[in-house]
């Protein structure tokens, strides 16, 4: 399953002007693409690790920028805007903006977009840029400080969970049968301390208090992927999605027929990707970003 070594992607540069837009110099590209894809690639793992820049992320960036083909960055973080997670790609030389990102928020206000009739009000049991992110989209937020009927609720990662904004919430569930949206369900958040409860704990407790089982809209859901698939202008099973971990990236590119690259960066170690079966088994695995092999995945 391994990938063989290849060549460094081909060169680009980047700069980013003073009026705050990146633009993108020519390169040479290493290849020239038989078919139109679109790559995704993870943020935390295969980007950088913390507020440290994995090697190999910039160039294979540059390298999709130089052959023209769509890029996009893909996260369940729910705490940040994608123009905070931008700047911090730009600020560790990753040639990306903000209409690159797709967050398990921006999932999350294209699946509110979709509900019909749409939601009067949302009540947000998670972080600032999750709420802030829905009320920009034009959703008027419940308020925890009141029984006004709720719409749907849209659970993430709450730092200021209390016991309060938690009977909150499975009230809107419960008694005004709110639609229930999980920005993500992963179990553990890693934090700089050790792992912490995730948005999937919060979430957990909900399903358990409510006796509601929520749509999940961050990875490995279809809905992150479909929203990039539709940005990107091609169809799903022309994704390739590049990621660190079995069971979301890998599941949730497989679940769409998409091409999946593990890059062994992260959170997955060889031994677990070799083990992997199933919708967990990625179609390519590499030890870094320098190995992706555009030759194999752009040709007919």
């Amino acid at each position: 399953m391994s990938a063989a070594p290849a060549d460094r992607p081909g060169r680009q540069g980047h700069r980013v002007h003073s009026d705050g837009h990146h633009h993108h110099l020519d390169g040479d590209p290493a290849v020239i693409p038989a078919r139109r894809r679109a790559f995704v690639f993870d943020m935390d793992g295969v980007m950088y690790r913390g507020s440290e820049l994995i090697a190999g992320a910039a160039e294979a960036v540059a390298a999709v920028r130089a052959l023209g083909l769509p890029l996009y960055f893909v996260t369940n973080n729910s705490r940040e805007t994608p123009v905070q997670l931008a700047a911090k790609l730009q600020g560790l030389g990753v040639d990306g903006g903000p209409e690159d990102v797709v967050s398990a928020v921006v999932a999350t206000v294209e699946y509110l977009r979709q509900l019909d009739p749409a939601p009067a009000s949302v009540l947000v049991l998670g972080g600032r840029g999750l709420a802030d992110q829905i009320e920009a989209a034009g959703f008027r937020l419940a308020s925890f400080e009141d029984d006004a009927p709720v719409a749907a609720v849209a659970a993430g990662c709450d730092f200021g969970l209390t016991y309060a904004r938690l009977a909150r919430a499975t009230r809107a569930l419960v008694v005004d049968r709110a639609a229930f949206i999980a920005v993500n369900t992963d179990p553990l958040l890693p934090t700089a301390g050790g792992p912490a409860p995730g948005a999937g704990a919060i979430v957990g407790a909900l399903t358990a208090a409510a006796g509601v089982r929520p749509t999940v809209v961050g990875k490995p859901s279809a809905h992150l992927f479909t929203v990039v698939a539709q940005r990107s202008g091609v169809a799903a099973d022309e994704l390739v999605v590049i990621g660190d971990l079995l069971d979301a990236d890998v599941a949730g590119a497989n679940d769409l027929g998409a091409t999946s690259v593990l890059v062994l960066t992260g959170a997955t170690t060889r031994a677990e990707a070799e083990a992997a079966r199933g919708r967990q088994r990625p179609d390519l695995t590499i030890d870094n970003l320098f190995q992706l092999p555009f030759d194999r995945l752009l040709a007919r």
